[in-house]
């Protein structure tokens, strides 16, 4: 009788064990099919950056057993040094061959390979990049392509599962999974991403992969990691998708992102600030400082006001302010909740634009094809502020009609051809109209020389 008991209890565990595994199993979400239906419409991308740029290939680096490198010898017999390449992935938008990746897998690129899942590889023009978002934009000469499903990062969950496909160390399509660890979270000086945070497995080579839900609709571009040895260890962070297709139609349509500006600073309110100033919850973000004649200033904000709602949307911390503003088009209405002296009050700003609002860069500043034969951007605030001026500053030189007529990297480009250069926009389109054959005026500011004329002459 005992024994026929003991068989009959370990029966009854076994069950028991064996419905738990299946249950679990079970409520598992399906990966398997998530990875097979968006495979074809992610890509793998490497960038050949310009020579003196002092970044290898990961791939190199891992399998390099005999490869050429510096101070080895090609096959014949001079000394190689490859050109230095970035790995990254991106994913297919539009079945006409518009592909989203990261800025940072594409910059100072003289040449971008897009290679489809279907081993076909296309060199892929750059329609344009943001540096304020980390985002780009490539085009490939295609059609009927297989495109992403586009979904809703708002509609996100703490807690929720969600998948990456990428090329990490240049292994194609890897998948890996997990869940959303966090929303709209604020990574040191990056205003205008509110990242989405995750504990998926992301590593170089992920960068501008999908991030995707569990109804296979891609909800962020895998960008950063957070790590103390250079691998994943547990953080990882996307760019909500919303934000970042914004982001593409300006880069298609006008070929720059144009961000909402008030002309404020700003700070979190906290326990002490939320009690002194009457808050019964603690939220906002209080206003320290307001520039004179800007949007703000202009409609009656003033310093030691609490943003507390903008369009109805309670702003919970500082960082929801530049977030909300910086998606809002230039002339744009906004309506605010503001604290003030205990008392809460209705106002309406219209947004103004950012100063020395950074233009895209787009593929007609890269390389020698901007003619001039030199990479230029638009000046921090910190610059202008120490100028007193605007212009573009010279980043990349190479042999050509700038560097010939003594031109340095540094070197802050105030006109060209007698027409004023405030931006990058200026820039891009004074130079397509640069005279050839015929020496023209470049005004440039260089810190041991002052305000100087170099004269520039472009070959035909």
């Amino acid at each position: 009788m005992f024994q026929t008991r003991i068989f009959l209890n370990s029966i009854f565990f076994m069950v028991l064990w064996s419905f738990s595994v299946t249950s679990f199993a079970v409520s598992l979400p399906d990966f398997a099919k998530l990875a097979k239906d968006n495979r074809a419409a992610v890509v793998n991308i490497t960038a050949v950056q310009k020579q003196g740029r002092q970044q290898q290939n990961m791939f190199d680096q891992l399998f390099r057993r005999g490869a050429p490198g510096p101070g080895n010898q090609d096959p014949g017999g001079k000394n190689f040094t490859p050109a230095p390449k970035a790995l990254g992935s991106g994913f297919i938008i539009s079945d006409d061959g518009y592909i989203l990746t990261n800025r940072h897998v594409v910059n100072d690129a003289e040449k971008v390979t897009v290679f489809l899942s279907d081993r076909r590889e296309f060199v892929a023009k750059i329609i344009g990049m943001d540096e304020g978002t980390d985002v780009a934009l490539l085009k490939i000469e295609a059609k009927n392509l297989p495109v992403v499903k586009i979904g809703d990062s708002d509609a996100l969950e703490t807690g929720e599962w969600v998948m990456a496909m990428g090329a990490p160390f240049g292994f194609d399509h890897t998948v890996t999974s997990g869940i959303v660890s966090a929303k709209n979270r604020q990574i040191g000086r990056e205003q205008y991403v509110p990242f989405i945070q995750t504990d998926v497995a992301i590593n170089p080579g992920n960068s501008g992969g999908p991030l995707l839900n569990m109804k296979g609709e891609v909800i962020g571009i895998n960008s950063q990691i957070w790590t103390r040895s250079g691998g994943y260890m547990g953080i990882s962070f996307a760019i909500p998708i919303e934000l970042a297709i914004d982001i593409s139609n300006q880069l298609k349509d006008t070929g720059s992102v144009s961000r909402g500006f008030l002309g404020v600073t700003y700070q979190d309110v906290d326990f002490k600030l939320a009690k002194s100033f009457g808050l019964k919850e603690i939220y906002g973000a209080i206003i320290p400082e307001v520039s004179k004649d800007g949007p703000a200033d202009k409609s009656g904000i003033l310093p030691g006001d609490i943003v507390l709602k903008i369009n109805g949307s309670k702003i919970m911390r500082a960082a929801d302010l530049p977030f909300t503003i910086g998606r809002t088009r230039p002339g744009d209405k906004v309506s605010f909740v503001i604290l003030r002296d205990g008392d809460e009050k209705n106002m309406e700003i219209t947004v103004g634009e950012r100063p020395g609002a950074q233009t895209a860069e787009i593929a007609a500043s890269q390389g020698l094809s901007n003619r001039m034969g030199i990479k230029v951007r638009n000046l921090p605030n910190d610059l202008q502020n120490a100028l007193g001026d605007n212009g573009v500053q010279v980043m990349q030189l190479e042999k050509g009609p700038a560097a010939n007529a003594g031109i340095r990297v540094g070197d802050i480009i105030l006109s060209l051809n007698r027409h004023r250069v405030t931006n990058l926009a200026d820039f891009n389109k004074v130079v397509k109209g640069l005279p050839a054959n015929k020496g023209f005026p470049v005004l440039v500011i260089r810190p041991e020389l002052g305000k100087r004329f170099f004269v520039v002459r472009i070959p035909e």
